[in-house]
């Protein structure tokens, strides 16, 4: 029983972050900001956080009820297609091996981040896994666009569901990241402490990234969702040119 008690817990949760590099936690990362800082970013960020769930989640009950009301009526077959399964495969096979590279470095906390973060000490493939699996953050939307169905995409001036992913990713990064951070000494996702390598490093660099953040957040979906709509003609328009005429036989 000793084995699995809690210390051997949290060995496996954090024990192979090395505070003694820059940016992984420690001490010194977790005062870098002062308590009173800390906690009025918090308060001002969990409140916006907040409202902009509650306000997205409205505005897109009201646009979608009549939609969800359609849908359900619809009687629900089951499609399957060799595709779907095979990125699905792929997805759960990446994923394992990203669990298991966590747990044999001691890391497991940083599946917590929404990027996984590289470890300077790392096993081997790990990094091949890490950007194959950045890599997959694009595949499977893109699939996915081109299933339409009940993944076809909302209208490009609409931006109550990049909202909703705002509100949700300021509310899951000062509230439970910037916890566990405190309480582990483990940067999270930066929540600590700056990147060595942070343009805005800083005491306020936690606002810039919070402004950058948001601009991606509303901006970088709506990016894939034109660059795919524009695509699929073009590929279209290629095929067709590239097909040989056929042949006249008499």
């Amino acid at each position: 029983m000793s084995r699995y008690s809690l210390h051997n817990l949290m060995d496996w949760m954090y024990g192979g972050v090395d505070p003694s590099f820059a940016g992984n936690g420690g001490p010194e990362c977790a005062a870098f900001l002062s308590g009173q800082q800390r906690l009025l970013e918090s308060l001002v960020f969990l409140s916006v956080g907040t409202v902009e769930i509650l306000v997205s989640l409205w505005k897109l009950r009201q646009q979608h009820v009549r939609e969800l009301e359609n849908l359900l009526q619809q009687p629900q077959t089951k499609q399957e297609s060799l595709g779907k399964n095979v990125l699905l495969v792929l997805l759960c096979l990446i994923f394992g091996l990203e669990v298991g590279f966590k747990f044999a470095t001691r890391t497991v906390i940083y599946l917590l981040n929404p990027c996984h973060l590289v470890t300077v000490m790392q096993l081997p493939f790990e990094t091949e896994i890490y950007y194959i699996q950045h890599v997959m953050l694009y595949v499977v939307p893109i699939y996915l666009l081109q299933k339409g169905g009940v993944y076809t995409p909302e209208p490009l001036c609409n931006f109550w569901w990049a909202l909703l992913s705002t509100g949700f990713m300021f509310v899951y990064h000062f509230s439970i990241l910037q916890i566990l951070g405190l309480v582990t000494e483990v940067n999270l996702n930066n929540m600590l402490c700056p990147a060595i390598s942070d343009p805005f490093y800083g005491p306020w660099y936690r606002i810039w990234a919070s402004g950058h953040q948001t601009v991606m957040t509303m901006t970088h979906g709506k990016l894939i969702i034109l660059l795919f709509q524009s695509a699929v003609p073009t590929f279209k328009w290629s095929m067709d040119l590239l097909r040989l005429p056929a042949k006249k036989i008499d």
